[in-house]
């Protein structure tokens, strides 16, 4: 076991994915403890390589699985590296030793994270009586109201939809939007919250529904999509895991549910080679889905592991629920996009493969292509685009995959949001609604394409992407509304 994990430290520090080891659930007695002495350092390769360092971490240090996270930084020769308390000093010196520069950005990774919480409940001081606060972070009981409210509010529009039951039997809720009509409609799905650590995604989604309702009869492109297509938004899927990262700091960076296999853990038929399922709670549930789910690169099967693929494909109520809503509207459901944070990346398929190419790699491409467009156009953030087992990593039994492969859907993307490197799950407040507002415009571009087809092409306004959603002038819409303007001008 021991070779195993410093062979996959190996794989963590080359390859750089996020790795931190916390899928085992947090004791009471270890509350106090958990991230404190963890240090996030930049660190200047200079001339060196990647794998040549490693070689050297690997026969060096004391424990190098206690390397929890390397993400390269973009543009540079430099590396973002946490480490753990346990050998902080010993990597230093290590640096030190090989005439490595290095900054150190947290000190202290649990100070880090109990900062980042008083700043977001600092600000629930400034919400308004009546008005929900796009401008922090919310626990899952006002996200859940926000959505009751919001259906309320515009029920011309909206409506509250239950699409899955999680593990402790919680409802997973999405959005309906659009102008009911008596024939079918196409629709654009759009989920977050799949993995818990990643606040903004559930966040932006939220911004997203209320841009919706609110530009409805206001902004022409806006009202013509909600006349023209339904838009699912679930902000949360992983209700559990959400509402666990809430619970207290040392838990803010959990990642997957919370279920459990009660088989594993007591009776006469306990199985004690897997007895760690009693202490190592959840599943990965963007790795459960049933589309080459399993394989040995790209999801673990050690219950441990915030990469654990569950016990079968689909075993997951949530994933579960989730396919069955989505096949049930095979044919409408046209868009599929998957939140997650972080690393500015729109990515389509494939991620269990990172040589085989979709056969609608063009089209992937092209509506990629307009969707980062979009967005560099509101605050000129980059997004990189591409397939997601060449820009991130191999990522097998994703939901992405599963939509374009199983349920058809061909514009099938997962994006990971802000930020790069530097905050990572902990962005703070003040980006949130930067970063909904350059998102806003990709998503209307996504169902200007559901409703165009591929001859759509990108067209933005010459205005700020925050106040504009880049509205092509010349398409299918607009030629349309054109027409029936011109012809109540003529017969009326």
């Amino acid at each position: 076991m021991a070779a195993l994990k410093v062979l996959l430290c190996l794989s963590v520090f080359v390859f750089g994915w996020i790795a931190f080891s916390w899928g085992q659930i947090v004791l009471d007695e270890d509350l106090d403890t958990v991230y404190r002495g963890d240090q996030k350092l930049r660190v200047h390769l200079g001339n060196n390589t990647v794998e040549a360092i490693t070689q050297i971490f690997l026969s060096k240090l004391s424990d190098p699985t206690q390397i929890l996270v390397r993400k390269d930084i973009p543009g540079t020769n430099d590396s973002m590296v946490t480490v753990g308390a346990s050998i902080a000093d010993e990597f230093k010196d290590l640096l030190h030793d090989y005439k490595l520069s290095f900054e150190i950005y947290v000190e202290d990774y649990r100070e880090s994270i109990e900062e980042h919480l008083r700043e977001n409940l600092r600000l629930a001081e400034d919400d308004k009586v009546g008005e929900f606060n796009f401008a922090r972070y919310h626990p899952y009981n006002e996200i859940r109201q926000y959505l009751t409210d919001t259906a309320g509010r515009y029920s011309n529009l909206a409506t509250v939809v239950t699409v899955a039951h999680t593990f402790e039997g919680r409802p997973v809720l999405a959005l309906k939007i659009g102008v009911a009509k008596n024939t079918p409609k196409r629709a654009v799905w759009i989920d977050a919250g799949v993995h818990a650590r990643e606040w903004i995604a559930p966040a932006t989604a939220l911004y997203f529904i209320n841009q919706l309702v609110t530009r409805y009869g206001h902004d022409q492109t806006v009202t013509d999509l909600l006349e023209k297509l339904d838009w699912y938004i679930a902000p949360v899927i992983n209700v559990d895991g959400y509402i666990y990262s809430w619970s207290h700091p040392a838990r803010r960076l959990w990642r997957k549910s919370t279920s459990y296999d009660n088989s594993t853990c007591a009776g006469e038929n306990a199985d004690t080679t897997t007895v760690r399922n009693c202490t190592c709670l959840g599943v990965d549930l963007n790795r459960n889905w049933d589309v080459h789910w399993g394989e040995p690169i790209g999801s673990s099967s050690d219950p441990c592991s915030d990469f654990y693929h569950g016990r079968s494909p689909v075993s997951e109520p949530e994933v579960k629920g989730v396919s069955d809503f989505i096949l049930q509207r095979r044919g409408e459901i046209q868009a599929y996009l998957s939140l997650h944070s972080y690393g500015q990346l729109w990515m389509y398929p494939y991620g269990y493969n990172a040589t085989k190419l979709p056969k609608d790699n063009k089209d992937h491409v092209k509506l990629s292509e307009i969707a980062t467009a979009a967005i560099h156009r509101v605050h000129g953030k980059q997004y990189q685009h591409g397939r997601t087992a060449d820009i991130l990593y191999v990522a097998t039994g994703s939901s992405k995959d599963w939509a374009y492969e199983k349920a058809e859907i061909v514009h099938s993307y997962a994006i990971e949001l802000r930020d790069v490197w530097e905050y990572g799950f902990l962005l703070p407040p003040d980006q949130i609604v930067p970063t909904a507002q350059e998102l806003f415009p990709a998503f209307i571009q996504v169902g200007l394409y559901v409703w165009d087809g591929p001859n759509y092409e990108y067209i933005p306004y010459p205005a700020s992407g925050a106040e504009s959603t880049g509205r092509l002038l010349d398409s299918t819409v607009h030629q349309w509304l054109l027409a029936t303007s011109l012809m109540m001008r003529i017969f009326i």
